[in-house]
């Protein structure tokens, strides 16, 4: 009896503590979180997905790393993580806290499951903290390789399938890497992303002066290839790599491909447009179009020179 009591207690306690943790979370979504050990661990259990920074002694480079911290937490709530700083007391001890490797460190946890540790020398700055915390999230959905050949088995596996989204980055961290995280994020169910940081594999699609070249973005069009021995079209967008730009040449992308076009419509006949439209026809024959072209023609002849007798006039 007193041991259910007890449980119930401890449950409860537990409860309050998780709704007071992401009541915070709402009102300070772009702040860094700060708890204790005991406070922190208590929340695990919920399945949420934090990046967390133990923290002990702040040194010089510590508070560096924690105001890039601090600007990372409200665009990494935003893909559903939560940034914590664990203050831990002196003399605590745990897998944590009170190592001293431990310090220079940052784990990504989905509820109480490690996915990854970062040394804080990799994050750098914000743009290196939400790429890698990103990176780790879409480790299954985003393929990187390292050569030619990775790529093509690659293409050769999604031909028939989807489209590929092939993008170089200079390195891990840079803006321009963020910005592919950001929109795999988005779009990762949608094209098959691959990423590589080698510039050699830059220069076998083709690209010169990659060691120049900060960023590439290259969009093949594998989904209607069929035909195995067929190689995957390919299309470089040709602005920076921000988050804008890579939305908007996918949705490019993702248009239809056009038919039989319209060359010309004739406005004094609605009806014959409008049949025309919806039916998607080509008018270079129709009689009615060349009488009004050479009944415009006419008109201009003709006032060309009315303009032509007034000057000389």
């Amino acid at each position: 009896m007193m041991s259910s009591r007890l449980n119930i207690w401890i449950h409860s306690i537990s409860f309050i503590l998780i709704c007071v943790f992401y009541k915070s979370i709402a009102i300070n979504k772009n702040t860094l979180m700060e708890l204790s050990l005991q406070e922190y661990f208590s929340i695990l259990q919920t399945g949420k997905t934090s990046l967390v920074y133990f923290s002990q002694d702040v040194s010089l480079d510590i508070t560096v790393f924690l105001e890039e911290l601090r600007k990372a937490a409200g665009p990494l709530h935003n893909y559903g993580i939560t940034v914590v700083k664990v203050n831990c007391a002196k003399g605590e001890v745990s897998r944590y806290c009170g190592k001293e490797n431990n310090l220079t460190k940052a784990y990504l946890f989905r509820g109480n499951i490690l996915l990854r540790e970062f040394p804080t020398d990799a994050l750098f700055d914000v743009n290196a903290i939400i790429a890698n915390a990103l990176f780790a999230l879409l480790f299954n959905e985003i393929k990187y390789i390292t050569s030619v050949e990775d790529f093509e088995n690659i293409e050769n596996a999604m031909k028939g399938k989807t489209n590929i989204a092939l993008i170089y980055v200079r390195a891990i961290g840079t803006p321009e890497h963020r910005a592919v995280m950001e929109t795999a994020f988005v779009h990762g169910n949608t094209y098959q992303f691959v990423l590589t940081t080698e510039a050699a594999l830059l220069e076998g699609m083709g690209a010169a002066n990659s060691d120049m070249i900060s960023g590439s973005f290259f969009f093949f069009h594998c989904k209607l290839v069929l035909d195995l021995t067929q190689k995957c079209q390919k299309t470089l967008l040709e602005q920076p790599l921000t988050v804008l730009n890579i939305h908007r040449f996918l949705k490019l992308m993702d248009a239809p491909l056009l038919g039989i076009p319209i060359d010309y419509l004739v406005l004094h006949d609605a009806n014959s447009i409008i049949s025309l439209v919806e039916n998607n026809t080509p008018v270079q024959n129709n009689e009615a179009a060349k009488e009004y072209e050479e009944d415009e023609m006419e008109t201009l002849n003709l006032g060309n020179a009315c303009c032509d007798f007034f000057l000389s006039y």
